[in-house]
C-alpha cells in the first residue's frame, strides 16, 4: 500500500510539475509587459529610461536608418529603472560585453534623477530594488521562470487563455501601446495623468544629485563599449511645465552631463504641442516612429 501511495504521489507530482511548466511557457509580451526583457539574450546596443521611452523609441526604425540591427529598447519604468545602481547592475548584466561599436541612447529626463524616498540621496532608501529590475538576478534565460514566480504577480491560469492585450512587448523591447484616442478619450486621460503627477508624484519626488552621478557613471561604463547618447523625450506641454516643477534648469544639466561626459544631447521637448500622446506623458504609437526616425537621423549626423 505505501508503495503504490508513493509511486501515486509521485505520478500526480509529475503531472502538476509538467502542467505548470506548459502553462509558464506561454507567458509572451501580451502575457506580461516586461517578461521578455529577461529572457532575450545579451545586448550590443541599449535603449534605456522609464516608460517614456519604453513606449516612445522603436529599435526597428533606429537599426533602419542607422543600418543596424542590433538596437535593443531596455526601458521600464518611473519606478523601476530610474537611473542608480539597481538599473547599471541590470544593464551590465543585458550587456554583450564584447561589443565594441555599440549604441547606446539614454532616455533622459526630471523623473529618472528623481527619487520618491525620504532621503533622495541615499542609494539604501531607493525602492527600486525592491521592485522586479532589482529582483530579476538573470536578466538572459528563457524561459526565466524566476522572474515569473518572483515577479508576474497574477495567477498564472492567466497565462492559459490566448491572450487579447492592448499593451504587447515585442521582442525588440518596444513596448506597444493600442488604446482610442478619440478626443474625449484623450483628454481624459490627460487629466487624470496630470492629477496623478501634480497630487501625488510631484509631492513626493525630489531631485537625487546621486540618481545624476548614476547617470554620469552609466554613460562612461557604456563608453568602453561604443557611442553613448542621451535624449529628452517630447510630453505633453501640461506635463512638461510639471517636470520643470521637480527640477528646474533640467536641460541645463543634462548639458553639464553632456560636456563631462561626450555624451551628445538632443533636447526634443519642443515637439510637445505636435505629436499624439496616449495620456500627455506617453508618445502614441502612431508619432513613435516619427519620434525615432529623428533620432536616429540625429546619431547619424554626429557618425558622418
Amino acid at each position: 500500500m505505501m508503495r503504490k501511495f508513493i509511486l501515486e504521489s509521485a505520478l500526480f507530482l509529475t503531472l502538476v510539475i509538467i502542467t505548470c511548466y506548459f502553462i509558464l511557457l506561454r507567458a509572451n509580451g501580451k502575457s506580461d509587459h516586461f517578461y521578455l526583457h529577461f529572457t532575450s539574450p545579451r545586448q550590443h546596443s541599449l535603449i534605456l529610461g522609464n516608460s517614456r521611452s519604453a513606449q516612445g523609441i522603436q529599435p526597428v526604425v533606429l537599426n533602419e536608418i542607422l543600418s543596424r540591427n542590433d538596437i535593443y529598447n531596455y526601458s521600464f519604468t518611473i519606478g523601476t529603472s530610474p537611473y542608480g545602481p539597481v538599473y547599471l547592475k541590470s544593464v551590465k548584466k543585458k550587456l554583450d560585453h564584447k561589443t565594441k561599436d555599440g549604441i547606446f541612447i539614454l532616455s533622459v529626463d526630471p523623473w529618472s534623477i528623481s527619487s520618491n524616498s525620504k532621503d533622495p540621496n541615499d542609494p539604501g532608501q531607493f525602492k527600486e530594488k525592491e521592485q522586479y529590475v532589482g529582483k530579476t538576478h538573470f536578466v538572459n534565460m528563457n524561459p526565466n521562470f524566476l522572474y515569473l514566480f518572483n515577479s508576474y504577480g497574477k495567477s498564472f491560469y492567466q497565462l492559459l487563455p490566448r491572450q487579447k492585450s492592448s499593451i504587447t512587448l515585442h521582442d525588440d523591447g518596444w513596448l506597444e501601446v493600442k488604446i482610442k484616442q478619440d478626443s474625449a478619450s484623450m483628454q481624459k486621460r490627460l487629466e487624470r495623468k496630470i492629477k496623478l503627477y501634480r497630487e501625488k508624484n510631484l509631492k513626493k519626488y525630489k531631485f537625487s544629485y546621486v540618481r545624476l552621478d548614476y547617470l554620469k557613471e552609466t554613460i562612461n561604463y557604456l563608453k568602453h563599449y561604443g557611442n553613448v547618447y542621451l535624449v529628452r523625450l517630447p510630453v505633453h506641454p501640461r506635463i512638461q511645465e510639471i517636470d520643470e516643477e521637480l527640477v528646474p534648469g533640467f536641460n541645463e544639466k543634462m548639458r553639464m552631463v553632456s560636456e563631462s561626459t561626450g555624451a551628445p544631447y538632443l533636447d526634443m521637448s519642443y515637439l510637445g504641442d505636435s505629436l499624439q500622446f496616449t495620456d500627455g506623458n506617453h508618445i502614441y504609437r502612431e508619432s513613435v516612429k516619427g519620434v525615432s526616425a529623428r533620432i536616429g537621423e540625429w546619431i547619424a549626423s554626429h557618425n558622418d
